[in-house]
Protein backbone atom coordinates (compact mmCIF):
# COMPACT_ATOMS: atom_id res chain seq x y z
CA UNK A 1 0.00 0.00 0.00
CA UNK A 2 2.64 2.35 0.17
CA UNK A 3 2.36 4.14 2.81
CA UNK A 4 6.04 4.51 4.10
CA UNK A 5 4.91 4.39 7.89
CA UNK A 6 7.59 2.96 10.15
CA UNK A 7 4.79 1.79 13.10
CA UNK A 8 1.52 -0.05 11.46
CA UNK A 9 -2.25 0.71 12.34
CA UNK A 10 -3.40 -1.63 15.35
CA UNK A 11 -6.69 -3.32 14.34
CA UNK A 12 -8.13 -4.85 17.85
CA UNK A 13 -10.02 -7.98 17.32
CA UNK A 14 -12.49 -8.48 20.34
CA UNK A 15 -15.26 -10.09 21.82
CA UNK A 16 -16.90 -10.93 25.12
CA UNK A 17 -16.17 -14.32 26.38
CA UNK A 18 -13.76 -16.66 25.26
CA UNK A 19 -14.33 -18.92 22.93
CA UNK A 20 -15.85 -16.50 20.49
CA UNK A 21 -13.63 -17.31 17.64
CA UNK A 22 -11.36 -14.32 17.56
CA UNK A 23 -8.17 -16.40 16.85
CA UNK A 24 -10.26 -18.92 13.93
CA UNK A 25 -11.23 -15.37 12.06
CA UNK A 26 -7.66 -14.18 12.85
CA UNK A 27 -6.16 -17.55 11.40
CA UNK A 28 -8.32 -16.88 8.12
CA UNK A 29 -7.95 -12.95 8.13
CA UNK A 30 -4.05 -13.35 7.52
CA UNK A 31 -4.24 -15.39 4.41
CA UNK A 32 -7.08 -13.19 3.29
CA UNK A 33 -5.08 -9.86 3.76
CA UNK A 34 -2.25 -11.28 2.27
CA UNK A 35 -4.04 -11.85 -1.14
CA UNK A 36 -4.93 -8.32 -1.32
CA UNK A 37 -1.28 -7.75 -0.65
CA UNK A 38 -1.38 -6.73 2.72
CA UNK A 39 1.07 -8.35 5.21
CA UNK A 40 0.25 -8.77 8.93
CA UNK A 41 1.45 -9.08 12.35
CA UNK A 42 -0.21 -10.67 15.40
CA UNK A 43 0.17 -10.27 19.08
CA UNK A 44 -1.99 -12.30 21.04
CA UNK A 45 -3.16 -10.70 24.73
CA UNK A 46 -3.78 -13.14 27.73
CA UNK A 47 -5.46 -11.53 30.43
CA UNK A 48 -3.94 -13.42 33.40
CA UNK A 49 -0.14 -14.34 33.98
CA UNK A 50 1.07 -17.18 32.18
CA UNK A 51 4.80 -18.71 32.89
CA UNK A 52 6.15 -19.35 29.52
CA UNK A 53 9.64 -19.04 30.91
CA UNK A 54 9.90 -21.84 32.60
CA UNK A 55 11.41 -21.77 35.99
CA UNK A 56 14.72 -23.15 35.93
CA UNK A 57 15.49 -22.92 32.57
CA UNK A 58 17.96 -21.49 30.97
CA UNK A 59 15.99 -18.35 29.40
CA UNK A 60 14.51 -18.15 33.29
CA UNK A 61 18.14 -17.99 34.81
CA UNK A 62 19.00 -15.30 32.15
CA UNK A 63 16.08 -13.03 33.10
CA UNK A 64 16.95 -13.85 37.34
CA UNK A 65 20.07 -12.34 37.19
CA UNK A 66 19.28 -9.22 35.49
CA UNK A 67 18.70 -9.16 31.70
CA UNK A 68 16.79 -6.46 30.44
CA UNK A 69 15.43 -8.72 27.57
CA UNK A 70 16.30 -12.45 26.63
CA UNK A 71 16.20 -13.48 23.08
CA UNK A 72 15.20 -17.24 22.72
CA UNK A 73 16.37 -18.78 19.20
CA UNK A 74 15.70 -21.77 17.66
CA UNK A 75 16.12 -22.97 14.28
CA UNK A 76 13.24 -21.26 12.68
CA UNK A 77 11.96 -18.28 15.21
CA UNK A 78 12.90 -16.40 17.55
CA UNK A 79 10.93 -15.64 20.87
CA UNK A 80 11.55 -12.39 23.34
CA UNK A 81 11.44 -12.43 26.62
CA UNK A 82 10.72 -9.09 28.64
CA UNK A 83 8.97 -7.36 31.47
CA UNK A 84 6.20 -6.01 30.42
CA UNK A 85 6.18 -2.29 31.41
CA UNK A 86 2.89 -0.96 33.57
CA UNK A 87 1.80 1.49 30.96
CA UNK A 88 1.91 -1.14 28.01
CA UNK A 89 -0.07 -0.62 24.90
CA UNK A 90 -0.38 -2.99 21.39
CA UNK A 91 1.46 0.43 19.71
CA UNK A 92 4.48 -0.53 21.75
CA UNK A 93 4.86 -3.59 19.66
CA UNK A 94 3.62 -1.81 16.50
CA UNK A 95 7.00 -0.07 16.33
CA UNK A 96 8.84 -3.39 16.85
CA UNK A 97 7.08 -5.34 13.42
CA UNK A 98 9.44 -6.43 10.52
CA UNK A 99 9.44 -4.20 7.33
CA UNK A 100 7.09 -4.82 5.45
CA UNK A 101 4.12 -5.49 7.78
CA UNK A 102 1.14 -2.55 6.92
CA UNK A 103 -1.41 -3.87 10.15
CA UNK A 104 -1.14 -5.07 13.26
CA UNK A 105 -3.92 -7.45 14.34
CA UNK A 106 -4.12 -7.72 18.07
CA UNK A 107 -6.42 -10.12 19.76
CA UNK A 108 -7.78 -8.87 23.17
CA UNK A 109 -7.23 -5.69 24.75
CA UNK A 110 -10.81 -4.78 25.12
CA UNK A 111 -10.97 -3.00 27.01
CA UNK A 112 -8.37 -0.18 25.27
CA UNK A 113 -10.66 2.49 23.78
CA UNK A 114 -9.41 4.81 20.77
CA UNK A 115 -7.80 1.90 18.48
CA UNK A 116 -9.56 0.46 15.41
CA UNK A 117 -11.65 -2.64 16.04
CA UNK A 118 -13.38 -5.83 14.96
CA UNK A 119 -16.22 -7.53 17.10
CA UNK A 120 -17.09 -10.91 17.09
CA UNK A 121 -19.92 -12.15 18.54
CA UNK A 122 -21.07 -15.32 18.31
CA UNK A 123 -24.56 -17.52 18.58
CA UNK A 124 -25.90 -17.45 22.68
CA UNK A 125 -23.23 -15.20 23.43
CA UNK A 126 -24.67 -12.33 21.79
CA UNK A 127 -24.39 -8.67 23.44
CA UNK A 128 -25.47 -5.27 22.06
CA UNK A 129 -23.00 -3.26 20.34
CA UNK A 130 -23.55 0.09 19.92
CA UNK A 131 -20.61 0.19 16.93
CA UNK A 132 -19.34 2.97 18.37
CA UNK A 133 -16.69 4.88 16.45
CA UNK A 134 -13.44 2.63 15.72
CA UNK A 135 -15.72 -0.05 15.14
CA UNK A 136 -14.57 -1.35 11.34
CA UNK A 137 -17.41 -4.15 11.59
CA UNK A 138 -18.98 -6.70 13.49
CA UNK A 139 -18.01 -10.97 12.09
CA UNK A 140 -21.02 -12.68 13.78
CA UNK A 141 -22.81 -16.15 13.28
CA UNK A 142 -25.78 -14.86 14.52
CA UNK A 143 -28.65 -14.90 11.77
CA UNK A 144 -29.80 -11.45 10.96
CA UNK A 145 -27.78 -9.83 13.47
CA UNK A 146 -28.01 -5.89 14.18
CA UNK A 147 -25.81 -3.27 14.59
CA UNK A 148 -25.26 0.51 13.21
CA UNK A 149 -21.86 -0.58 11.15
CA UNK A 150 -21.21 -3.21 8.54
CA UNK A 151 -22.18 -6.72 10.24
CA UNK A 152 -20.26 -9.70 8.40
CA UNK A 153 -20.54 -13.61 8.73
CA UNK A 154 -17.94 -14.89 10.88
CA UNK A 155 -16.71 -17.18 8.79
CA UNK A 156 -16.31 -14.70 5.44
CA UNK A 157 -12.73 -13.29 6.47
CA UNK A 158 -12.54 -12.40 2.69
CA UNK A 159 -15.33 -9.37 3.88
CA UNK A 160 -13.60 -8.12 6.69
CA UNK A 161 -10.31 -8.41 4.64
CA UNK A 162 -11.73 -6.27 2.29
CA UNK A 163 -13.54 -3.53 4.70
CA UNK A 164 -10.28 -3.24 6.44
CA UNK A 165 -8.03 -2.69 3.48
CA UNK A 166 -10.41 -0.55 2.31
CA UNK A 167 -10.59 1.89 5.52
CA UNK A 168 -6.11 1.28 5.78
CA UNK A 169 -6.10 2.94 2.02
CA UNK A 170 -8.29 5.44 2.99
CA UNK A 171 -5.92 7.21 5.59
CA UNK A 172 -8.48 6.81 7.99
CA UNK A 173 -6.34 5.17 10.46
Amino acid sequence: MGRGVSRPPVVCLVSGPSGSGKTTLIERLIPALAGRRVLAATVKHHRHRVEVDAPGKDTWRHRRAGARATFFVTADAVVTFEDRPAAFQPEDLARRCPPGVEVLLVEGFKELRGRLRIEVVRQGRERELPCTDGVLCVATDVEGYRATCPVVALDDADAVAGLLVQHLRSGAT
